[in-house]
């Protein structure tokens, strides 16, 4: 069986990283043979997928980002096309990134390739007009937000609840700590005497930690005696990092594809019981989008803040229907973490993660994330990409 996977960022090449790891141990439990393509990155390769083109290369983030790369979107698009002619595969799966992925979910429909998508596109927030092309061109949708199996049937489009891919994520980095947690170098010693952390979380995509780094880094600079570590982006290099930390005056320490790590040993400790000296001595800064729920499960306290071109943020004002951007706030459907977007400055962060040390405050933080992982735990106790597995191979076999 040949499966062609697409993901076009950094949390579709890792979810896509897990799902290519059940696919297989799934064929191996039945005894089939699996043959796996992907545009994706290297964790999706290393899992066992044969890469053709790495996301890093067609990240772009915001409508002006995208205009401005209208000729380069385009030539990827029809390379994918050609490439999903000539390997023909009996499944394509698409992961996220629907602006891209639902062109290939059109393409593939007509040449009548079964089309599987995981990571629901947010019709929810913006776009709704998208769903009757999506029950047209996409043979099963699947969905990590509870709310979305109802959200979709209510517009004759049925889906399956699998899940949060980041609850596997998390589990499965506990699994392979195993008691190390030193990723922060100077952690074991500084950790022990009172030592706290700010985790700046800036994005993954270069112009995101371009608009956001130097802010984080000045609003981190505010609190005195705190040790600030810059959770980097595996498809961006440490020099940028530098650079920027150089301009703004900061040493600090840069880990790479390594978020859930740092979480876990700075946030409140209630997923994994790990004993690291830094449990509950971390705040976060953080870029809206996925991180943001990343943080809440691992319980460390955040700000969220973000910005876009002046043209993207004029849209979205138009377009979205949501009163929140995190997802923390969406899931919740109340303002529990401070978002900052667009319009932000370090006294602003600044005081809003000051906010967060509030005794009062940090009672309805504890209760608020706990709220998120009691509704975002696995499905009958199946992680996410396993349910996924078994319906492209279920499906298929049909």
């Amino acid at each position: 069986m040949k499966i062609f996977l697409f993901a076009g960022e950094a949390s579709g090449d890792l979810h896509g990283s897990f799902l290519i790891h059940s696919l297989k141990h799934e064929c191996e439990k039945e005894g089939r043979t699996l043959d796996l393509i992907c545009w994706g990155g290297d964790l999706m390769q290393s899992a066992g997928a044969e890469l053709r083109s790495h996301y890093k290369d067609r990240a772009y983030m915001g409508l002006w980002e995208v205009i401005k790369n209208l000729r380069s979107v385009k030539k990827f698009l029809d390379r994918a096309k050609v490439e999903i002619l000539q390997e023909k595969p009996d499944v394509l799966l698409l992961i996220d990134n629907p602006g891209f992925n639902l062109r290939l979910a059109q393409f593939a429909k007509d040449n009548g390739i079964k089309v599987h998508f995981y990571i629901a596109p947010k019709a929810w927030a913006y776009n709704k007009g998208r769903i009757k092309t999506m029950r047209i061109v996409i043979d099963q949708l699947y969905c990590i937000f509870p709310f979305e199996k109802q959200f979709f049937a209510d517009y004759g489009m049925e889906s399956i609840y699998v899940g949060n891919p980041l609850i596997e994520s998390i589990q499965r980095n506990i699994n392979d700590i195993q008691g190390d947690l030193a990723l922060s170098k100077n952690m074991a010693s500084e950790g022990l005497d009172g030592t706290r952390y700010i985790v700046l979380l800036p994005g993954s995509r270069k112009n995101e930690v371009r608009n956001l780094l130097p802010v984080f880094v000045r609003t981190a600079k505010r609190f005195k005696g705190t040790k600030v570590i810059v959770a980097a982006a595996p498809g961006l290099d440490e020099a940028f990092y530098r650079q920027i930390l150089e301009e703004e005056k900061l040493e600090a320490e840069i880990v790479f594809g390594a978020t859930c790590r740092l979480l876990l040993q700075f946030g409140d400790g209630k997923i994994g019981q790990l004993n690291s000296p830094g449990i509950g001595k971390g705040m976060a800064l953080v870029a809206s989008g996925t991180a943001t729920l990343e943080a809440a499960l691992l319980g460390i306290p955040m700000v969220v803040a973000y910005k876009v071109s002046w043209l993207t943020y004029v849209v979205l004002k138009r377009i979205l229907k949501i009163r929140w951007v995190s997802l923390v706030n969406i899931l919740l459907q109340k303002p529990l973490v401070e978002e900052h977007i667009q319009f932000y400055s370090e006294q602003g962060l600044y005081d809003a993660l000051l906010r967060t040390q509030g005794l009062e405050n940090q009672i309805a933080i504890n209760e608020g994330y706990q709220c998120i992982r009691d509704m975002l735990k696995n499905v009958g106790g199946v992680p996410a990409s396993i349910l996924v597995a078994r319906g492209v191979l279920g499906v298929s076999k049909k």
